[in-house]
């Protein structure tokens, strides 16, 4: 399928900056059903102190919106 990969593929990866810092653990994803794209990423943080404002959901996940993704080996790199 080439450059594609399923959301379940996603889940349970480390999620990093380009710069290389750790958020935390892919948990789920929100889609944007009118572009067709990946809109936030749903991250488990595993208590990591932020230092920026951050919004959480109910489920006490961080609420990362990106605009790329890149898979790196076990890791999900942002943007």
């Amino acid at each position: 399928m080439g450059n594609r990969i399923f959301s379940t593929e996603l889940f349970g990866k480390e999620v990093v900056t380009i710069a290389g810092t750790s958020i935390g653990i892919i948990e789920d994803c929100v889609v944007d059903t009118d572009r067709g794209s990946i809109k936030y990423l749903l991250v488990s943080t595993g208590g990591n102190v932020i230092s920026e404002p951050h919004k959480v959901d109910e489920n006490g996940r961080l609420v990362v919106e990106t605009d790329r993704i890149r898979i790196d080996g076990n890791r999900l790199v942002i943007n």
